[in-house]
Formats: structure tokens, sequence, C-alpha cells
């Protein structure tokens, strides 16, 4: 994979963004309770709308290690041990920038830029969600695969109220912030 000047760059910009994100308390990772509103999802969607599929992919990963870092490093809640296992905090963050480098490319019969960028950003961001949840739950130390549904449907509530409340939350984001901003930044970048 070889990447050129201006995808090196983007990535290092926007990784930067997203490890300053995660570190500084109550920036990228919003605790509330026992969940964390997450917003670093934002720099992933500006840099891969931006930079095409490397960086994207790039910036997933990057996402993922710092979410992993996050929870090694600062666990704030017992949720937080959960996210100490990498098939929880990178595995979906990588996925979520494979979506993010390719379902842009669905919509391409759109051809207004923020009607694409924000339905496959706010698309991208509910399957985001969905992957992490559903991640929580398959790896969790608590996840019994031969009594799954009798012992789980507590959790199955907590997963889905987490669901409803994180997703419409980190999908406004997306659509409120994170397309806006990368449909005007790539604007600018075309006149140079």
């Amino acid at each position: 994979m070889q990447l050129s000047i201006r995808e090196i760059t983007l990535i290092g910009l926007f990784s930067g963004i997203i490890f300053i994100m995660a570190f500084v308390p109550q920036f990228g990772f919003i605790q509330i309770g026992f969940v964390a509103l997450t917003i670093i999802h934002i720099p992933v969607l500006i840099g891969g709308g931006l930079g095409g599929k490397k960086v994207a992919i790039s910036l997933g990963v990057a996402f993922g290690l710092a979410s992993l870092s996050q929870a090694l490093l600062r666990p704030v809640t017992p949720v937080d041990v959960l996210f100490q296992n990498p098939l929880v905090s990178v595995l979906p963050r990588v996925l979520f920038g494979l979506l993010v480098a390719y379902l842009p490319d669905l919509f391409k019969f759109i051809k207004e830029d923020y009607s694409r960028m924000g339905i496959s950003f706010a698309l991208a961001t509910f399957l985001h969600t969905v992957l992490v949840l559903s991640s929580v739950y398959v790896f969790s130390p608590f996840f019994d695969p031969l009594n799954a549904f009798a012992e789980s449907t507590p959790y199955i509530g907590l997963i889905t109220s987490v669901l409803v409340a994180n997703g419409i939350f980190e999908i406004l984001a997306a659509l409120l912030i994170a397309a806006p901003v990368a449909v005007r930044v790539k604007a600018y970048l075309r006149g140079y």
C-alpha cells in the first residue's frame, strides 16, 4: 500500500486529532454514567471523506488503537474493562474505517456532495455503533453462548438503550458537523 504525500499528511493530521481527543478527558469520550458518548468518529469521517479509502482505513485503525490505549491506560468505568479486548476496541473501529471508505461509492447516484456524504456518514456512524455494541455483546466475559438468550435479555435491553441514546447523538454529530466540514474543505481543496 503506497501512500501519497497528501494521504500521509491527512493520516498524520487526523490521527493526531484522534489521539488528542482520546486522551483529553471529556473531549473525545464524554462519560455519562457507565456509557461514553463518542465524538472521535468525526475526525475519521472528515479525514476519510477528504482522503479516500487508504486514509479512512488508516484513521479507523488509529481510532481503534486510541480506544484500546485509553481503556488500558485510563479506565474510568467498569465498562472500560471490556474495551481492553482488541476485538471490542480495535476491530469495530477498523471496520468503521472500511465503511467510511466504501459507503460513499454506494451513493454515487446522489450528485449533491452534502447529501451523499451526509447519508454515507450517518449510515457509517449507525453501523459503527451497532458493530461496537455487537462486539461488546459477543466478546463480553458475561456472554454465555449456550444460554445466551435466557440470561442475556437484560443485557440486550441495555445494549439497545445505549444504541438509541448514543446512536442518535453520534449520527447527529456526523450529519451536523462531519458532513458539512468535509464538503466545505473538499470544495476548498479543489480550488488548489
